[in-house]
């Protein structure tokens, strides 16, 4: 135990740290006070920290009030209560509730410690880390209560900091202690040659008095200070070496003791580079990047607080910041890969969503709502049909496909590409609307064999045709694998086939023949053999792209004898019949019965005075599958039979050669063929089947599917069909008029 000292002089000393010093009573553990009975200040007065034991104290537990302190505070001025209050202060450990003046009035002792005794007491440097810490400690017990001590003790601090900086770079993280500690650490940095950290750079772009503070660190201060380090070392990896030929380190001091007077304080072995325009302007160029990339987040999270860590904000994220593995991100992340379970391509119900995505209306999104959340999960690598930016509805309710769209945004290294957004990956390229258009068709003909299940053995070779269909319409490479995905979704939930003549009418002659050519591969695949109600859907689908129906049966003969499929990109070749072989030399034929024997016997031949016999189930075998063809034909001809039934049409006078292209003008929402045919039904009221069919085909359109897009260009427009179908065809005149108009 360390025994109080009693001083056996007038004259004031210090008393180091840790020695125990008596006053009037008062036992003072950890010194650094200044005791005795006599102490002259610079200027000739008595020192105001000295504590004298002469004078009289009163032991009191009363707080002392301002009035009982003085302006500024001394202790020789201090009544005798106050003194006993402050003595018991000290005795106490400086930790009891006391007024700011009796902490001002001990820190009067430390600065004359720093600032006088030190430069004549060199044993006098060896405790600034003691005041340091006690300087600390004071701050953070008294200075949240008085602003005005709380900026001198740290005005203290950083005189502190200047005189006991080492020559060399710190060895541990950036101290929030104010400008001046960051100037001496960027000085030893400088001295040290050593290279900034980035939490020490992030601190210095945040007190370089040349930048311009920006609104983003402080707004989002956590997201600032991770994109900066990521930056930061991306730019200047271990770190950028600040200049050594900048003017060393000064700071203007003045005191808090009245009878200390302006100090300058000066470092010249520690070059000042906080404020070197050099090392501002690369610092700057950071900046301006970090808070451009940060700033639509900042816009969101202050517009609304409540958003911070939804899907909503993280979309606005930088990618270097997105973190799959926490939050409702890493959360969606786990659901799609449970979901794809190994797989590139997998069907899900789309209102799960609703666990991830908020939206204003209860079942579905809006549009923006789901090109937002698309963009989301776009960031993992996944992609979503139906896709609002490819020309599909929003998402809602039913089933959805996911598929992969590439490597996730948030595995690429800092500094890198960041989003796909903007890319080809996210807009419809060159082709890719003709084969959806042309996707749309195949579901009908899936749909006639039958429903197949996702993933499926007859689903998974359907959407393997893909590559050929792609191929053919010069889909770009990234957006194959969406196109599958949107045929997967089309056969998921189906296509209206009427509404297919609508659809298909942008499709040039060259994509009709592509499509032609590639729905007998996706017949194939769902329905091998080709039965009755495949070939029925084909038909139908020919008829609506304009397709000759004989081009699909010669198309099925050729699968049918080659057991191959007819080549999407080039044109039709010679069906081959017969393997070609070695020639044989002829065929022999089998001998009549009782014939005689003609020389030696032929391998093969009957032998002489066999029998010719006929191989009964074979015979009926070839009669079942002859009827098997003979009824399909008759299924798909008997259309066609009724029309050809009324022969008593006057054709001539509905086959006048219609006007050219050029000649005829189009009316909104119908190409010229479709216009010219709508005008020469304005002539009469109303038409039998039998004319109309004439009269599409003068104007080079088919009679059912011109039937279809005619009335639904007039719903689109008038709200109501221009043509009623029934036995007779009726021409609405209020409905024409409006198109015509």
């Amino acid at each position: 135990m360390v025994q109080p000292s009693h001083p056996t002089s007038t004259e004031g000393r210090w008393v180091p740290y840790g020695q125990c010093v008596d006053v009037a009573g008062h036992a003072i553990p950890g010194g650094l006070v200044y005791v005795g009975g006599h102490l002259d200040g610079v200027t000739g007065r008595t020192e105001p920290a000295l504590l004298d034991p002469e004078l009289p104290v009163v032991s009191d537990a009363r707080v002392p009030t301002v009035d009982d302190l003085g302006s500024p505070p001394a202790y020789h001025l201090l009544t005798p209560s106050a003194r006993g209050a402050y003595l018991g202060w000290h005795a106490g450990g400086r930790r009891a509730p006391v007024p700011a003046g009796f902490v001002l009035l001990f820190c009067f002792g430390l600065e004359r410690r720093v600032l006088h005794d030190a430069g004549h007491h060199p044993i006098a440097r060896d405790e600034f880390r003691m005041i340091t810490a006690e300087v600390l400690r004071l701050g953070d017990r008294y200075g949240p209560d008085n602003p005005d001590l709380a900026s001198r003790l740290e005005s203290l601090l950083e005189l502190l900091d200047v005189l006991a900086a080492p020559r060399g770079a710190p060895t541990g993280g950036p101290d929030p202690t104010g400008p001046a500690a960051l100037r001496v650490a960027l000085a030893g940095f400088s001295a040290a040659g050593t290279p900034v950290p980035a939490e020490w750079a992030e601190m210095w772009v945040r007190h370089h008095p040349l930048l311009v503070p920006r609104s983003v660190p402080a707004q989002c201060p956590d997201e600032f200070g991770r994109l900066f380090a990521l930056r930061y070392r991306h730019t200047f990896g271990p770190g950028l070496v600040p200049p050594d030929d900048r003017p060393g380190l000064r700071i203007r001091y003045q005191p808090a003791n009245p009878e200390l007077s302006t100090t300058l304080v000066c470092r010249e072995d520690l070059p000042d580079v906080l404020a070197d325009p050099r090392s501002g302007r690369a610092l700057g160029a950071l900046i301006d990047e970090v808070a451009g990339a940060l700033d639509p987040y900042r816009r969101m999270v202050t517009r609304f607080p409540q958003s911070r860590g939804s899907l909503a904000a993280t979309a606005l994220l930088p990618a270097d910041l997105l973190d799959a593995d926490r939050g409702r991100f890493g959360a969606l992340r786990v659901w799609t890969e449970a979901r794809f379970d190994g797989r590139d391509l997998a069907v899900v119900e789309g209102a799960e969503f609703a666990a991830f995505w908020s939206t204003a209306s209860p079942g579905r999104m809006a549009r923006d709502e789901a090109a937002a959340f698309i963009e989301v999960l776009a960031l993992l690598g996944v992609g979503v049909e139906p896709d609002v930016r490819f020309g599909a509805p929003a998402l809602g309710p039913g089933p959805v496909v996911l598929f992969r769209s590439g490597a996730p945004v948030w595995r690429r290294p800092a500094g890198s590409a960041g989003r796909s957004g903007g890319t080809q990956a996210d807009r419809p390229g060159p082709g890719f609307a003709a084969a959806a258009a042309i996707a749309r068709c195949a579901t009908a003909v899936v749909a006639a064999a039958g429903p197949i299940a996702p993933h499926g053995t007859a689903w998974v070779r359907t959407l393997d045709t893909v590559a050929v269909l792609a191929a053919a319409c010069r889909v770009p490479a990234v957006q194959r694998s969406r196109l599958a995905a949107r045929l997967g979704w089309l056969i998921a939930t189906g296509v209206e086939v009427d509404r297919l003549p609508r659809q298909v009418t942008r499709l040039t002659t060259a994509e009709r023949e592509v499509a032609g050519r590639w729905l007998i591969s996706v017949a194939a695949a769902v329905a091998p053999g080709f039965p009755p109600a495949a070939v029925s859907a084909l038909s139908r689908v020919y008829r609506i792209l304009g397709l000759e129906p004989d081009l699909l049966f010669r198309r099925l003969h050729e699968v049918g004898v080659t057991s191959s499929l007819p080549s999407v990109d080039g044109y039709d070749e010679p069906v081959v019949v017969r393997t070609a072989e070695p020639h044989s030399g002829g065929f022999a034929l089998p001998w009549s019965a009782g014939a005689a024997t003609p020389g030696a016997s032929t391998p093969g031949a009957e032998q002489p005075g066999s029998e010719v016999r006929l191989d009964p189930a074979a015979i009926s075998r070839k009669t079942a599958e002859s009827a098997a063809v003979a009824t399909l034909l008759a299924t798909i001809f008997d259309a066609d039979a009724d029309a050809d039934a009324d022969a008593d049409v006057d054709s001539a006078a509905l086959t006048t050669p219609v006007n050219t292209v050029e000649e005829v003008a189009t009316i909104v929402g119908l190409d010229p063929a479709h216009s010219g045919l709508l005008r020469a039904l304005a002539e009469r009221p109303s038409w039998t089947r039998a004319e109309f069919v004439v009269l599409a085909g003068a104007h080079g359109v088919l009679p059912d599917g011109a039937l279809d897009v005619l009335n639904e260009v007039a719903i689109d427009t008038a709200g109501e069909p221009v043509v009623c179908d029934g036995a007779t065809l009726a021409v609405d005149d209020d409905v024409l008029q409006e198109l015509l108009r």
